[in-house]
């Protein structure tokens, strides 16, 4: 029984180890990426965190992935603006709207 215990235990260590999960897939991310680009990379969301169509119809949207096979899981989010990838990451590294420099103008050098 002890033996048969311990060939369980490890067959499923090694499907676990073996199995991608959104932490493995996470670099395959790209800016620009549609929905459907994405749900091919990493499958589908483990939840929608939030969506929001603003007055002009712009969108924003940010799916939440769940890698939950490991002793430490960790979250991440993918957050879309127009349905094109923004950024991604866990969830603590986004930043507010309000810190992003909307009129950025990069600073033209005499050739």
């Amino acid at each position: 029984m002890k033996a048969g215990a311990i060939i369980c235990i490890a067959w499923i260590t090694i499907f676990l180890t073996g199995c991608e999960t959104p932490s493995s897939k996470i670099g395959r991310l790209r800016l620009g990426m549609t929905p459907e680009e994405v749900r091919d990379q990493l499958g589908e969301p483990t939840a929608i965190r939030a969506a929001k169509v603003f007055e002009g119809g712009e969108t924003q949207m940010v799916w939440e992935y769940l890698s939950g096979f490991s002793f430490r899981p960790k979250d991440y989010w993918v957050f879309f603006e127009n349905d094109r990838v923004v950024q991604w990451g866990e969830p603590g590294d986004f930043l507010s709207r309000q810190n992003v420099i909307e009129d950025y103008r990069p600073v033209k050098t005499a050739r």
